[in-house]
Parts: structure tokens; C-alpha cells; sequence
């Protein structure tokens, strides 16, 4: 993320196609805060992003439909290997218990960015997109990975135009 003189923070994102986008809200909270007990599991982690799409749609800045930025998924919570108990455990469990754990990145990021010109309707002042994506810690910096990510979408595409 680069200093944007205009805001007078550092906000601004240059894509690989020479669009400019602005962050204009970022939200972050714990992936797994809401969980009291357990291990999730592919079906937990695809219910869990998809509450956050949902999330990311009702955001103030947010026109058409969020984007999820797809998160990597491991079989381990802190470091490989640390759920290798958890799997030695429940192989003592009904099979049909079983579930391999699945952990998504801690931080769960919703980011509303814009951009100038519209890409659809030159009548209009501009266009946004909603991005939900997971990374290892709190930004700002955000992920490295993840600024590749945002750098190559197809903001033409997945855009909503707007005005003011």
C-alpha cells in the first residue's frame, strides 16, 4: 500500500492494469472468535467464509456482491504438526465423527476499495469493490500475498460503479 496525498494516509494500491484503488474501510476481526470449543473442518470454514461474504455485504461501502480473495487452507492451527494429537484422538471416535481439521488464516479482513474512472457507465463518478480475504496477523501491512492478489483482479469485472 502506497501514501495517498489526497486522503493523507496510506491507502492507495496500484493494479498491475495502472488502475488506482483506495482503501476506504477495512474491517478485521478473528477468524475463529465466535468458536467456544472444537476443530473446524472444510464444512465449518466454507460456512465461516460465507457468514463473511454475507458480512462484507451489508458493509456501508459495499455496491453488488463482495469478492473472496480464495483463503489457503492447512491442516494445522499454529505450525505443521500441531494437530497430529487431535487426529491420533479422534481416530478412537464413530467413523462417522471423523473430520480432518482444517484451519483458515486468523485474521479475517473486509476491505472496501475504490477507484476512478467507472468502468461500466461513464455517467457515473467511479466504482468500488468489496474484498473479504484471510491473512496471519492484523494489517496495516497487508499480506504480501494478498496485495498480489489485489493487484491482479479484474476490477472491470467485478466492479460496481457509483455516485456521489
Amino acid at each position: 500500500m502506497e501514501y495517498d496525498p489526497i486522503s493523507h494516509v496510506t491507502c492507495q494500491l496500484q493494479q498491475e492494469s495502472g488502475r488506482t484503488l483506495i482503501l476506504n474501510q477495512l474491517e478485521q476481526s478473528q477468524t475463529y472468535a465466535g468458536m467456544l470449543v472444537g476443530v473446524p473442518d472444510k464444512k465449518a470454514n466454507d460456512r465461516k467464509t460465507d457468514v463473511d461474504l454475507r458480512r462484507a455485504a451489508g458493509r456501508e461501502f459495499t455496491l453488488g456482491e463482495p469478492y473472496l480473495i480464495p483463503p489457503s487452507r492447512r491442516g494445522y492451527k499454529y505450525k505443521p504438526g500441531d494437530m497430529d494429537r487431535n487426529r491420533e484422538q479422534r481416530s478412537h471416535y464413530p467413523k462417522e465423527w471423523e473430520r480432518d481439521p482444517e484451519w483458515l488464516p486468523p485474521i479475517c479482513s473486509i476491505g472496501c476499495f475504490c477507484s476512478f474512472p467507472p468502468v461500466h457507465d461513464q455517467e457515473k463518478h467511479g466504482s468500488c469493490l468489496t474484498v473479504v480475504w484471510y491473512q496471519d496477523d492484523y494489517a496495516l501491512p497487508i499480506d504480501g500475498e494478498i496485495i498480489q492478489e489485489l493487484k491482479q483482479l479484474d476490477w472491470d469485472r467485478l466492479a460496481a460503479d457509483f455516485e456521489y
